[in-house]
């Protein structure tokens, strides 16, 4: 009997809010949506206002809501900055945390492909063409094709049917951006990388047109496998120009 311990009771407030929580986390709130009245709530989950109110509070303290008063409460958007401290945010500045990315990317990115492959709608496919076609008019321009790519890899997230995959990317989103930064900017010294990536891109969304899920991850490996290895060879230029001057 000793170890038998009294089962603790939740506020229904807590039940609410963790309520609430699974319904935003999972998009049937979308960041900006405006939640129903306390009113409405209290009604539909037959608790009363003042717990609702307490949910609420909750909710707006974690971050996932903002109360407007004489408004109502509207979903936030979460970002990964709000995980992470300044530093670590800024150190994406720096090439070993871009590839320390890169590897978080492949365990992500790799799954989404695969996924993409077996899910992807016919919406699905017109809009990983246009991102392609998008990325490749950019660099065309001279430009980094940052927004191309950017868009070209969230596409295959959302192609993937994974609503908690989605959440994880959209949530290193700027990361990836930060990321690509500095690997597409040093695209622009040598057109042929970006060259290289677009055709890279074509690669993967004809695996996931394709239906085939193999291609497509490995279609995406070798993609970023491509990016690492171009990002090494740019910090080892660096390193070697470095040792240069130093030694001039």
């Amino acid at each position: 009997m000793q170890d038998l311990r009294p089962i603790e009771r939740k506020k229904l407030s807590e039940t609410v809010m963790q309520q609430l929580q699974t319904l935003i986390s999972s998009g049937r709130y979308q960041p900006g949506d405006r939640l129903p009245t306390e009113k409405a709530l209290a009604e539909a989950f037959g608790v009363s206002r003042m717990s609702i109110r307490e949910a609420l509070s909750g909710l707006a303290a974690a971050g996932l809501i903002e109360i407007r008063h004489g408004e109502g409460s509207f979903v936030k958007r979460v970002e990964i900055t709000d995980y992470l401290s300044p530093i670590t945010a800024s150190a994406l500045g720096f090439p070993h945390t871009a590839l320390a990315l890169l590897e978080v990317r492949s365990i992500l990115e790799a799954g989404a492909a695969e996924l993409a492959a077996l899910r992807a709608t016919a919406e699905d496919h017109a809009e990983l063409a246009a991102a392609a076609a998008d990325y490749r008019a950019q660099t065309e321009r001279g430009e980094t094709g940052i927004d191309g790519d950017l868009r070209f890899h969230r596409a295959i997230a959302r192609a993937a049917g994974n609503p908690v995959l989605t959440e994880l990317m959209n949530r290193i989103q700027d990361l990836m951006e930060q990321g690509m930064a500095y690997t597409l900017g040093q695209n622009l010294k040598t057109p042929e990388r970006s060259q290289q990536v677009a055709a890279e891109h074509d690669a993967i969304a004809e695996a996931i047109r394709g239906g085939d899920p193999v291609a497509a991850r490995a279609a995406m490996i070798r993609h970023l496998t491509g990016v690492r290895n171009k990002l090494l060879r740019s910090m080892n230029e660096a390193a070697t120009g470095k040792e240069k001057t130093q030694d001039a």
